[in-house]
């Protein structure tokens, strides 16, 4: 057989590699509704056609994507036993430029229900070197509280992302998050019941999905309505007639306060940015004291992710699906509310840059916003602990002063 001309394009061998690695990026940028098997195809520089003599369609891309996630878990936690060189080594290995983060977290919904369960169990496994860490390390810790610590410093070793838009990157990247994992690693405990915490690959429960009284403003009702939804279905999957049943509501009459979804979405979103912003104002209006107003602020977000945090999940999960035009000045809000904190943590630790301290700071509010729907102690001991996480993963020491004390 004649070989290939110099002229002629090789196929890679790796072709159905790189078809599962653009998949993941796909899939963790938009979301398995809004990717697309064409986009995925011309990532890679071939036609959807070529694409799918590797995959049956997209449910199939989904499934190899979360393996390749849970794969790439495996091999972070894949170290010697000992707490801080596993951490050492999960760290630098979830650091890897590029990763996709929280496919499983955002898309598993959308699996057949048999192979999600197999893929929960699997992701569970992965992090089964971690668990093991911890209750060495944790010896005070019964199983159901190692699983919970587990949740809080896999969502900090996980948290890439927060680096990634802060541009801090290794070695100093791979510093600041072992350390704040060890810290998270080591905050004083409260008991839990027996373990009634899901395995930290299955979403917990959506809480308060009946019952309470009801707004009587029907705009109001609605959009109550559409965050119990969101939260258990995913904002993908939600059409503006289930929110206009579970309100009680007519198609015309939600219409008449709501253009669409994306308009509902975004008025969640912003009502969970003007609290926050609310709650800040009155906090650097109340001391001139950096650390007191820093866990003042802190104390703030727990509370607000306590009471709303079906409301305030989808400011870190469901941006993408705002429309861009809508989308600019919430990330803009955002990110000055990181900011905010930011410059507080600055004053506080003066071995820290700018950098630094906004990648911790989204550090901090992914594992708070993670780690209360895997709690299942009580709102006033959640508080207390939620607030011990974040004060470990910014490198506060653990005094609290108080929610706006």
């Amino acid at each position: 057989m004649a070989e290939p001309g110099p002229g002629a394009q090789r196929r890679p061998r790796n072709r159905k590699e790189l078809i599962v690695a653009a998949a993941a990026r796909q899939f963790a940028r938009r979301g398995y509704p809004d990717a697309f098997v064409a986009d995925i195809a011309a990532e890679v520089g071939i036609t959807a056609s070529a694409l799918y003599r590797h995959f049956g369609g997209k449910a199939a891309l989904l499934v190899a994507a979360i393996e390749l996630e849970i794969a790439q878990l495996a091999e972070a936690y894949d170290a010697p036993p000992e707490l801080s060189a596993l951490l050492d080594h999960a760290a630098h290995h979830l650091l890897r430029p590029g990763r996709p983060h929280a496919l499983w977290d955002r898309n598993a919904r959308f699996l057949d229900p048999a192979r999600r369960d197999e893929l929960a169990a699997r992701y569970g496994t992965s992090l089964k070197p971690l668990r093991s860490a911890l209750a060495t390390a944790r010896p005070d810790l019964g199983r159901a509280d190692v699983v919970a610590l587990s949740v809080a410093v896999h969502a900090v070793l996980d948290s890439g992302r927060a680096y990634e838009r802060a541009t801090v990157e290794e070695p100093r990247a791979g510093q600041l998050m072992v350390a704040a994992a060890a810290a998270v690693a080591e905050v004083p405990w409260l008991p839990q019941a027996d373990p009634v915490v899901p395995p930290p690959a299955l979403p917990a429960p959506p809480p308060g999905a009946s019952g309470g009284l009801q707004p009587a403003s029907r705009r109001e009702a609605a959009l109550a309505a559409a965050v119990r939804l969101f939260a258990e279905r995913g904002y993908e999957v939600v059409g503006m007639d289930d929110i206009g049943a579970a309100a009680g509501i007519s198609g015309p009459t939600l219409y008449h306060h709501f253009p669409g979804k994306s308009a509902i979405l975004v008025e969640v979103i912003t009502r969970c940015l003007d609290a926050l912003y609310f709650d800040l104002a009155a906090v650097l209006a109340g001391t001139d004291d950096a650390a007191t107003a820093l866990d003042r602020t802190l104390a703030s977000f727990v509370r607000i992710n306590l009471a709303q945090g079906d409301a305030l999940s989808p400011l870190f999960t469901e941006i993408g699906n705002v429309r861009p035009e809508e989308r600019a000045p919430i990330r803009r809000a955002q990110q000055d509310y990181v900011n905010e904190w930011a410059v507080l943590l600055t004053a506080v630790r003066d071995d820290l840059t700018a950098a630094d301290a906004q990648a911790l700071v989204r550090s901090a509010q992914i594992a708070v916003n993670t780690l209360r729907r895997y709690l299942p102690v009580g709102p006033a001991d959640q508080w207390v602990l939620l607030c011990r996480v974040g004060r470990a993963v910014l490198g506060l020491p653990d005094d609290s002063v108080g929610p706006m004390s």
